[in-house]
């Protein structure tokens, strides 16, 4: 054997150690659901879930589905050889058509793009938009969440056609066929969709599009777990899309039934709003950490710079797996991820839509935006943070309170074979949005407008509500939403990464981004791990049930107020390439889906 061919052999051995070649992924055995291990840098044994942690040579897909959607991907890019635009669209087509509760063509998303050959990124900004009938005040004594007052007006499938258009490599209807069939065939409910079901008690009997999707006719209940449900109707507006185009939704075919379904629950929205929409292509928020890779982002009115803003913070650390080295280390590493947290939430509140406001909104938020990625901030921040204790919520500057709730959400992960990625986080809001079904289009519509702020409202903390947010005719409203990508030095993907959970969202993909980047965690043992989050208010850090209890007892004698959840609230979806061609890929647990590669 050859120098050049022992060398190969020897990387190809620590890429796939102990799983062979014809093996996709690989699974820690054991009979329990779950067990823990320890971590080869941690002082305590780790939590591992059964999740498959993926192992690939050259494109990965994490999809918080179960296995058909992440297959469609890689089919997407291995047999048919297209692009990792194109394996994102037919991958959260499916998603969305088997989550359903989470996301679907009744919602809007926030995409990020990398070009490996070009060294470059873009967004895709297809958030849902107010129409132009509404206005600041109109919910007050009213739902935001219910009804078709609360839908915005869509934005997915005008993102897709205008990313397809950009990146996509085979033809837009191909995208479509798998989502369709499996619309017709039926889809296999999973346990996040019964889950989501049974907390529909009280308002199924309001919304009858509802009561008619998620009730088994043949056994008057919410379909169970394992139960199969078709949607035809949804197949057919599916179909048309596919082979009509992006202006059968918006200015065609569909377009009078999409409104008519809306109207008849209540809402505004118009033809006219739906003609005018548009996604917009932006820049990327950009941000160097001291290891010399690079976070893209999606800009405002997502919160992708606030995620920035946290890893800007805990950068000046200089954190590594040896700061792991003993309990009193590890307690203070998580006190300072709490209090990046407060001040990123802090500062969350003056983030908006510049897009429909007046210049003097656009500069000052420019500008912010500019001084969050700043190291001259971030290290002024890092002299206001007290190794020994933390503060009450005055200290670290909120002036104004969001509208913080998300729960319908999915987000995915994509890396194609030529070293191209796409991190992308779709929502329809709260589960089933607003509840709102189609009865022509079987579209489950968004609740997208409870996530703007209204004037002249106060929180239970004495904070009035953000002006950035405040509703305005064609404005999109703050998002927790941050999908995001890390690449090295080198122009080669390191990390896609993003999540599902409301608020929940910055501080997972913080999490889960801090642990493989700088403290030496794979991306099964990153996402695996228990979470915390702190969003400033409630002054209290809300934790996942089985976190180290050691590092909560360190917490509390510096003065943070805990309150033990039994759910994380948030599940993320990552691909981690260590090394080009040692891909890894994990599906978090917490809503069971399955990654796949090749």
């Amino acid at each position: 054997m050859t120098f050049l061919a022992s060398v190969i052999m020897l990387v190809l051995s620590l890429c796939y150690l102990n799983e062979g070649f014809g093996i996709r992924h690989r699974k820690y055995h054991h009979n329990r659901r779950h067990q823990t291990v320890s971590h080869k840098t941690g002082t305590e044994p780790r939590f591992v879930s059964d999740s498959i942690e993926g192992h690939y040579r050259h494109a990965a897909v994490a999809s918080d589905a179960g296995p058909p959607c992440a297959r469609i991907g890689t089919h997407i890019m291995r047999r048919r050889h297209g692009s990792a635009v194109d394996a994102a669209i037919a991958t959260l087509l499916c998603t969305c058509v088997s989550n359903f509760h989470s996301c679907g063509i009744g919602g809007g998303f926030f995409m990020t793009v990398y070009n490996k050959e070009y060294r470059s990124a873009y967004t895709i900004m297809a958030r849902e938009r107010a129409p132009d009938g509404a206005n600041e005040t109109m919910f007050v004594n009213r739902s935001s969440t219910l009804g078709g007052l609360a839908v915005g007006v869509p934005g997915e499938i005008r993102g897709y056609w205008l990313a397809h258009q950009i990146g996509g490599r085979l033809p837009w209807k191909d995208l479509f066929q798998p989502s369709i069939k499996l619309c017709r065939e039926g889809i296999v409910v999973g346990s996040p969709v019964a889950f989501a079901m049974s907390r529909q008690t009280e308002t199924i009997e309001k919304f009858q599009g509802l009561k008619d999707l998620i009730v088994n006719p043949a056994t008057g209940r919410f379909y169970e777990a394992g139960e199969t449900v078709k949607r035809p109707k949804l197949a057919r507006t599916l179909e048309i899309i596919a082979n009509e185009g992006v202006d059968a939704f918006y200015n065609g075919r569909l377009t009078e039934d999409i409104v008519a379904d809306i109207q008849d629950a209540g809402g505004i929205i118009t033809e006219d709003d739906l003609a005018e929409y548009t996604a917009l292509v932006k820049d990327p928020l950009v941000v160097k950490l001291n290891t010399d890779k690079t976070v893209f982002s999606p800009p405002p009115p997502s919160s992708g710079a606030i995620l920035q803003f946290i890893l800007n913070i805990l950068d000046g650390y200089n954190l590594n797996e040896k700061s792991l080295s003993c309990k009193q280390k590890e307690i203070v590493i998580w006190h300072r991820i709490i209090e990046a947290f407060k001040f990123g939430f802090a500062k969350r509140t003056k983030l908006g839509d510049g897009d429909v406001e007046d210049e003097a909104f656009n500069e000052e938020l420019n500008e912010f935006v500019k001084t969050l990625a700043s190291d001259e901030y971030a290290k002024e921040i890092r002299a206001q943070i007290s190794d020994s204790q933390t503060f009450g919520t005055e200290y670290y500057g909120p002036t104004f309170f969001d509208r913080l709730n998300s729960s319908g959400t999915s987000h995915l992960s994509v890396l194609a074979p030529n070293g191209d990625a796409v991190s992308v986080t779709s929502t329809i809001n709260l589960f089933f949005g607003s509840k709102v079904v189609g009865s022509r289009t079987g579209i489950i519509f968004n609740n997208e407008m409870d996530d703007f702020s209204t004037p002249n409202t106060v929180n239970s903390f004495g904070l009035r509500a953000s002006p950035a947010n405040f509703i305005k005719p064609g404005k999109r409203p703050l998002s927790s939403m941050s999908p995001s990508i890390v690449v090295g030095p080198d122009g080669v993907v390191d990390l896609i990464v993003g999540a599902s959970g409301g608020t929940k969202i910055i501080t997972s993909t913080a999490m889960v981004t801090i642990l493989t980047q700088w403290l030496g965690f794979s991306i099964k043992e990153a996402i695996d791990h228990r979470r915390v989050h702190h969003q400033l208010l409630p002054p209290n850090i809300a934790v996942e049930k089985g976190f180290p209890q050691f590092i909560l007892d360190g917490l509390v004698s510096r003065g943070h107020n805990i309150t033990v959840r039994d759910s994380a609230g948030s599940v993320v979806q990552g691909i981690l390439q260590r090394r080009e061609g040692c891909v890894t890929a994990n599906s978090d647990f917490r809503k069971e889906g399955v990654p796949d590669g090749f």
